[in-house]
This record gives structure tokens, C-alpha cells and sequence, in this order.
């Protein structure tokens, strides 16, 4: 009997080669995608080139995107026997996952293989807008003794401990439940948050977490917001002219999670008028372009997208991706169960 075929796109995976010799390539035939630009897969997707396969394997979330945006036209070519999408990375603004649930095709992301290391970064940021840790290495990298003393001075008339401040979190899933965590631990700061749902009251009571009925209501009592949610019609420039006037003077701004969620122009305003007092950026409106304005601000903590950057994160990455799919597809090419990480569930199982 013929194994199932999964459709692998991206590079070749680097680092579970055991796994994927002994558990996943003894179910599954797995064929690398060959096209190297979206007019060149819908084409093979037209003719059938990889048949009727049943996965669609993304161990690495920085290549495989040759076809660009997964919408309508590359979802509705895809073979009625394709179950789930499987990728790397703890984002998916590249697919539109609810179209792919109407189709009865699981989407399945990195979820929790890069939570350690984003909420790493995290607390990196909290440290870095409340020390101004990036105006002091500006001024030591300019090997200046002049700067190296002005800002010596300045940084202590200027700087504060995390300690005793609130720590205002959008979005309390995976991630910024292990960040609260280590704020309130390791830097004795107060946990408030606000989500769509409310933690149930056990999560509550070991964050010693308190929750806000709306966005405008956290950033009403919060010294620094940090945000973790996904990017969608709903939250993109979720952060703009309108929520920063709701917030405290001087607060502290953190975004690892998607760029646009931030309206550039509105924190790059407030920055100026002092309403916002310092801001941590690991994503980008325009990445990877980066703001010239943000770039010159020395109250600004800029990086290039490394919250998830660590080599466990990828080692996950590529392993989760594998157990998805071996959790949803069969030795026949049967939908046989759901995924450890589903993040369309709600689309699939209404179209069921």
C-alpha cells in the first residue's frame, strides 16, 4: 500500500533527522515543492503536479513562502484531500486560516516551541525601556569619554526599577502568561491584563493576575503595555492616536508581536510629546524596513525580530510541525484526529 504524500515547501529540515527517518517518513512520502514563485505553483497546483496529497509541511518559517499570501486563489486549488497545513513559527498572518477551516483543512503553528525564548525577549524590553539600557550603549559604543559621562549622569535622573509598576498585558496566551510570570518573580512587578477571554480563576490567582474588561481600561492603570496578540482586521494599528490618549503619561511601550498592531506614526508622535516615555520594538510596522524615526530616538529599543530567535525555538519548530500532521493524517490518508497546536479551530469545526 502507498503511503500518504505530504507536500514539504521551504528548505530541507536541519535538525530532528532521526525523528523525521523513524516516525515521520515511515507513514508519509514526503515531495519538496520544486516552484520558486507564486505563478509557478499555481501552475503545478493546476496540473495536478504533486497529486493528491494530504499535507502541506512548513518546517521553517523563513522559507516556503515562494507562493506568497495563502488566500482564496491558492486555498481553492488545493485537492479535496489535503487536511492540515503545518508550519513553523508561532505567527500566521501569511494564511488565511479561516478559509482554510471552511475547506475542512486544519492549520497547525508553532505554538509553545518559541515561548521560552519571546518571553525572554520580553523581559528584556521591560528591562531596556525602564533602565534606558539602549541610551547608555549608544553612548558607550561612541567611545566618546564626554558622552560616556553625560550619560552616565543622565541615566540615573532618568531611569526607574520595573519593581512595584504595572505591567499592563494585551493578549494573555502561552507567551505572556510565562512573561508575567517572570515580571512579577524576577522583577516584582504587578500583573494586569485584558483578553478577549478571561483566564479561568486558578491562572488568575498564580499570575496574581487582575483583569480589565476592555483595552482602555488596562491602559488606564498600566506603566508599561506589552503586547501578544495575533495580527488581524482586529488589532491591526490597535495601538494609535485614540488608545495612547487613554494611557498613563510616561508609559513604556513593548511590542514582540506584530508590527502593525502598533501605528507607527501615532507611538512615533507620542514618543515626541513625552506621552510615551520609551518603547521596545522587536517588530515592525514596514519590516524590514524599520522606522528612520524610531531608529534616531535613543529611548527606543529596537531589534530585528528575534524574540523567537533562539536554536530550541527552531528545533521545536520543525518537530512540532512534524507531530501535527502525524496527529491528524492516517496511514491512509484519513483525517484521523485533531493537532497539538490547531489555530483555526473554530472555522473547521463549524464547516464540519
Amino acid at each position: 500500500m502507498s503511503k500518504p504524500t505530504v507536500l514539504h515547501i521551504g528548505e530541507p529540515i536541519k535538525y530532528n533527522h532521526e525523528f523525521y527517518k523513524n516516525e515521520f517518513t515511515k507513514r508519509f512520502n514526503v515531495v519538496r515543492s520544486e516552484e520558486t514563485s507564486r505563478k509557478a505553483f499555481i501552475q503545478a497546483l493546476n496540473e495536478n503536479k504533486y497529486g493528491n496529497f494530504s499535507a502541506i509541511f512548513r518546517p521553517h518559517f523563513q522559507t516556503g513562502g515562494e507562493m506568497g499570501q495563502w488566500d482564496e486563489e491558492l486555498i481553492s486549488l488545493l485537492p479535496p484531500s489535503v487536511h492540515i497545513f503545518a508550519s513553523a513559527g508561532a505567527g500566521f498572518n501569511w494564511a488565511d486560516v479561516d478559509i482554510l477551516g471552511q475547506r475542512g483543512i486544519w492549520y497547525a503553528n508553532g505554538a509553545g516551541a518559541s515561548d521560552e525564548a519571546v518571553s525572554d525577549t520580553g523581559l528584556y524590553m521591560i528591562l531596556s525601556v525602564f533602565r534606558n539600557f539602549t541610551r547608555s550603549q549608544l553612548a558607550a559604543r561612541t567611545c566618546d569619554p564626554a558622552q560616556f559621562e553625560a550619560t552616565h549622569r543622565l541615566i540615573a535622573t532618568i531611569s526607574k526599577n520595573p519593581r512595584g509598576h504595572v505591567l499592563g498585558i494585551v493578549g494573555l496566551g502561552n507567551i505572556s502568561k510565562k512573561l508575567a510570570y517572570k515580571a512579577r518573580t524576577a522583577l516584582g512587578m504587578k500583573i494586569h491584563y485584558y483578553d478577549v477571554i478571561r483566564a479561568p480563576p486558578e491562572v488568575e490567582e498564580e499570575l496574581e493576575a487582575t483583569f480589565h474588561e476592555t483595552p482602555h481600561d488596562l491602559f488606564a492603570v498600566a506603566d508599561c503595555v506589552t503586547l501578544h496578540t495575533p495580527l488581524n482586521k482586529h488589532t491591526q494599528d490597535l495601538i494609535g492616536v485614540e488608545a495612547l490618549a487613554t494611557m498613563k503619561d510616561g508609559v513604556r511601550i513593548i511590542n514582540t508581536a506584530r508590527g502593525p498592531v502598533v501605528n507607527e506614526a501615532a507611538l512615533i508622535e507620542a514618543l515626541r510629546s513625552g506621552k510615551v516615555a520609551a518603547a521596545g520594538l522587536d517588530v515592525h510596522y514596514y519590516e524590514p524596513q524599520v522606522s528612520k524615526e524610531l531608529a534616531a530616538m535613543e529611548n527606543v529599543t529596537l531589534t530585528t525580530h528575534i524574540g523567537g530567535g533562539a536554536i530550541d525555538t527552531r528545533v521545536n519548530f520543525e518537530l512540532n510541525a512534524m507531530k501535527n500532521i502525524l496527529a491528524v493524517v492516517g496511514e491512509k490518508g484519513e483525517l484521523i484526529g485533531t493537532p497539538l497546536t490547531p489555530v483555526n479551530s473554530h472555522a473547521f469545526k463549524h464547516a464540519s
